[in-house]
């Protein structure tokens, strides 16, 4: 039971067992501290354009300046035209990138690129992002670069990213950074995982735009691994699935709005036409902040789905406790305490009748560590919060514990036949509330044994 909710939301009241994690925790929150402003970050952020159709992957380079000469701090390498994003401490930036057409790591004479900031280097005074430094990638004389793209570079020398941090790379499950000792990493060394693997909105297989993306969003301590069941048992011929990658101690705000950017800008390059969101556990909340911030950009255009799976709507008391006791705190706890700032801003814009929302909870599951009925990691208060149910067009009660619950056969089956129902309603334009009526009404494949499903209201 232990391990289950650790896995399912690792959150304080089992936390306070793994010791030696928060160490870990604590050099990894003292390391950020020293290299932003007092724990607070600073996000230069930016769009790289390039002809990709050759493959090649693009470097993205970021530049300090000290004593007035250039000093590589950060690296990340993306697959095509995407967003990019570096966290970064008060100073002077600029951001170069090349297409690395040779793959060798370096610019070469005829290879595209771009820089941003040099010889007007950027300012960064305080936290919070800075937008469009935008980068189009052409081919020049690499001397009239600045100096930031001439000679060898000294990647080495820094801890740059793979192209799992991305937006719309085609991602092998089974490589290392979809494993479960990184979903631990992104909990309890968030700022280490975001250095070395990063934000990313990842596609399971080649980008198909007669298919409907399904974007799955794990909770903490998740991993992309999690969702293989779902994966599997959609239907492919119908739907293509997305995740989003990410590290879960981070705070939650910051999460949500890296994952708004990425489906903002497949939106604007892919222009597809929907897009079903499917969360579980505290994915859920980081979901539902990214579709806020997507609804007030005119995202009514394109969301048309989102279904919560166990999340956690009421918060977690012993994220409090947590936040209260702890040697070290996961920045992710703060936003998940009863009522706190993160947890207002979740309902104080309600979401358009235009976006459907369905809402799972599971009750199989007892951790000792609370005293309120919960399915062994989130009580059944907090994921049957009024607030939640209020939107909730259809709310099921699944036999099932809060990690457990992806792989239930009724969980699989009753997703895969809503994800089915709404594109079909959506092809045919149907009013969705002929849907909901349609779905209300359809006996479960296995009646619950445990308490009843409350009523909607």
């Amino acid at each position: 039971m232990r391990r289950r909710a650790v896995l399912g939301l690792g959150l304080a009241g089992v936390a306070f067992l793994a010791g030696c994690a928060f160490l870990r925790l604590d050099r990894d929150l003292k390391r950020q501290k020293a290299e932003s402003f007092q724990g607070r970050v600073a996000v230069i952020r930016g769009q790289i354009a390039y002809d990709d159709q050759s493959g090649a992957p693009a470097v993205v380079l970021c530049y300090g300046r000290e004593n007035g000469q250039p000093v590589l701090k950060d690296y990340m390498i993306i697959n095509h035209s995407s967003l990019y994003y570096f966290i970064v401490s008060a100073g002077e930036y600029a951001v170069a990138a090349f297409e690395d057409r040779n793959r060798n790591m370096h610019p070469d004479p005829g290879e595209p690129w771009g820089v941003h900031g040099a010889p007007d280097w950027l300012p960064v005074e305080r936290p919070g992002p800075i937008k469009g430094v935008d980068l189009i990638l052409e081919v020049a004389e690499l001397e009239t670069s600045g100096g930031l793209l001439a000679g060898r570079l000294p990647l080495a020398e820094v801890t740059g990213r793979q192209y799992t941090s991305g937006i719309g790379v085609v991602a092998d499950l089974d490589e290392k950074a979809f494993a479960p000792e990184y979903a631990v990493k992104g909990l309890w060394e968030p700022y280490a995982f975001l250095k070395e693997v990063g934000y990313g909105l990842l596609f399971v297989e080649p980008y198909d735009p007669s298919r409907t993306p399904v974007l799955f969003v794990y909770g903490a301590a998740g991993q992309a691994r999690n969702w293989r069941p779902l994966f599997e048992g959609i239907d492919r011929s119908r739907f293509q699935p997305w995740f989003f990658s990410y590290p879960t101690g981070m705070p939650l705000e910051l999460s949500a709005g890296a994952l708004e950017a990425s489906i903002r800008q497949l939106q604007e390059t892919l222009r597809f036409r929907r897009l079903f969101v499917v969360a579980h556990s505290m994915g859920g909340l980081v979901a539902r902040r990214a579709l806020q911030k997507a609804l007030e950009r005119g995202g009514q255009d394109y969301l048309a789905l989102f279904v919560s799976i166990s999340t956690p709507w009421g918060g977690h008391r012993a994220a409090a406790q947590g936040v209260a006791h702890a040697p070290a705190v996961v920045p992710s706890w703060r936003d998940m305490v009863p009522e706190s700032d993160f947890n207002r801003k979740l309902f104080a814009q309600p979401l358009p009748a235009s976006l459907p929302f369905h809402l799972f909870f599971s009750y199989n599951g007892r951790s000792g560590l609370m005293a309120a009925n919960n399915d062994g990691a989130v009580t059944l208060e907090s994921q049957l919060d009024y607030r939640a149910q209020r939107e909730a067009q259809q709310i099921v009660g699944v036999n099932a514990g809060h990690v457990d619950i992806l792989r239930d056969k009724d969980l699989l089956q009753a997703v895969g036949s809503l994800l089915l129902t709404q594109g079909q309603a959506l092809d045919e334009g149907l009013d969705w509330r002929r849907v909901f009526d349609f779905l209300r009404f359809q006996p479960p494949a296995a009646p619950p044994a445990g308490p009843t499903p409350p009523d909607r209201h």
